[in-house]
């Protein structure tokens, strides 16, 4: 293997047969998807320098280390609603699979479902079913114990606004309670919401309200990554900005921020991702811990 070292990542401009097998090995002894083996075939036999390049691509602000089981739990977890969006199938079926290792119980996993549907809808919901519905019953229990971040834990009750859901009708309360929310949490009443109460406040009362149940076991924290996440792939300025606030005011550190924005970089904008964000929350970024 002919290699050399520039900057501490490592470089090889050419590979034998013999180690282009045992790359090609190491997704293979997972048994995960076959799209794991195929896409790194495509990478070993036609760049070699760009697969072992990219299998230094995961740093913790410059550190070399391995991911931890949260970083891993979080990759997997960020990735899930971004191809329940795009409604790659393959994908999803290799998240479960990789949440249900480390751990996460699979009513879990369809919590994160369930909040993804508010982006992807029905249709999301339908490449989910097609992806895993066939084998999400015979799915036991889980074998290990996940490991979140430090003070990530369960809060359904951070989600309500104080709804009145006897009625359709929003009303005044409903306002004033879903208007103090937003005030309380991110400092302001973002435009989609004025917006929406200004021309159909009933939808924003139901749609608010499905937001509220979607997660309710998982810890809170996975409502504002997940947002971040979709709206880092749309490049939706104001979505990333509400996103990060609520990911500031709920104790999500940035590393974990900046990675979300890395593997968005990475596996679906190229560097023009971080346009939006370094518009839209450098700012938030730099006040938080």
């Amino acid at each position: 293997m002919s290699e050399v070292i520039a900057g501490g990542i490592r470089v090889v401009d050419e590979l034998s047969e013999e180690e282009k097998n045992e790359l090609l090995m190491r997704p293979w002894a997972r048994r995960g998807p076959l799209y794991q083996l195929y896409s790194a075939a495509l990478m070993i036999d036609y760049n070699p320098t760009f697969v072992t390049v990219r299998g230094s691509m995961y740093c913790d602000n410059g550190s070399h280390d391995e991911p931890s089981p949260p970083d891993l739990l979080l990759w997997a977890a960020q990735n899930l609603p971004s191809y329940v969006m795009l409604g790659w199938e393959r994908g999803i079926h290799n998240e479960f699979n990789t949440l249900r290792k480390l751990g996460m119980p699979k009513e879990q996993v369809m919590e994160i479902v369930m909040f993804s549907q508010l982006y992807a809808g029905m249709r999301g919901l339908g490449h989910v079913y097609r992806a895993v519905g066939d084998f999400l019953p015979a799915w036991g229990p889980p074998t290990v114990e996940m490991e979140w971040p430090e003070g990530w834990v369960a809060d359904p009750d951070a989600f309500r606004s104080g709804l009145d859901l006897s009625t359709r009708e929003m009303t005044s309360a409903d306002r004033q309670n879903l208007e103090s929310w937003y005030e309380r949490n991110i400092g302001y009443v973002p435009n989609s919401i004025l917006f929406g109460l200004k021309y159909h406040p009933e939808f924003v009362k139901v749609n608010r309200a499905k937001w509220e149940v979607a997660i309710r076991t998982l810890p809170k924290q996975m409502a504002p990554l997940i947002m971040m996440r979709m709206n880092a792939v749309s490049q939706n300025r104001e979505g990333l900005r509400e996103a990060a606030l609520l990911s500031k005011a709920w104790g999500i550190k940035r590393k974990y921020l900046v990675h979300l924005l890395n593997g968005v970089v990475h596996y679906f904008a190229g560097f023009e991702g971080f346009y939006a964000p370094a518009a839209a929350i450098d700012d938030v970024l730099e006040s938080m811990e």
